[in-house]
């Protein structure tokens, strides 16, 4: 593959990733309001933790979730720079315990950006173990209209397991309870990044 041919599959990746975040922020704007309490369970670089900081409003509460330290400081700056640091609490454990943080039925949005941390080391992934326990955690503490939305990416070692893992658990969910959206570009010869969303009735 000539060179500029690898540049432009690359930001066709990137974009396409982008887009799916898009998808998934607009899916959350529509059900979150000022005063709800959300959870970002990946908080990476903190882009996700201040759009839920910014939904939720002055009156509302965001609980980030990451296992590594320099994750929780970039998304502190990243909150500080947006004077929206006061809405928000940090939390460096896995999101797989955030059931142990958070009361159930509380929470208007969670938010899942699998994968790793863009600019980190790419050897730290989400695990698809953790990462279903974390989904569990989070189907109970949602309140009647809650949401949560997956991003989920398969070009790097390990995603593919994980996004199985996460469509077989979000499949099986009963479907008087919670209804589950798929969203994938279904026209490219690589594996897209695919978008759950899952809103508990």
């Amino acid at each position: 593959m000539k060179v500029d041919n690898v540049k432009n599959h690359r930001q066709s990746g990137y974009l396409l990733t982008r887009r799916i975040v898009s998808w998934a922020k607009w899916f959350v704007e529509q059900e979150v309001s000022p005063g709800d309490i959300c959870v970002d369970a990946t908080v990476g670089n903190g882009n996700d933790t201040l759009f839920l900081a910014e939904c939720a409003g002055a009156q509302g509460r965001v609980y980030g979730f990451d296992i590594q330290s320099n994750a929780i400081e970039n998304t502190k700056q990243k909150l500080a720079a947006a004077g929206m640091q006061k809405r928000v609490s940090l939390i460096q454990n896995s999101h797989a315990f955030m059931g142990n943080y958070l009361a159930p039925g509380t929470i208007k949005a969670v938010m899942f950006n699998l994968g790793y941390l863009p600019g980190g080391n790419p050897d730290l992934i989400t695990e698809p173990e953790s990462t279903v326990q974390a989904l569990d955690a989070a189907l109970h503490l949602l309140q009647k209209g809650g949401i949560i939305t997956v991003a989920s990416y398969r070009g790097h070692a390990g995603a593919t397991e994980e996004y199985t893992s996460v469509n077989k658990f979000l499949t099986k969910l009963n479907s008087e309870k919670y209804k589950v959206l798929r969203l994938e570009p279904i026209n490219h010869d690589n594996l897209p990044p695919v978008l759950f969303v899952a809103q508990r009735y």
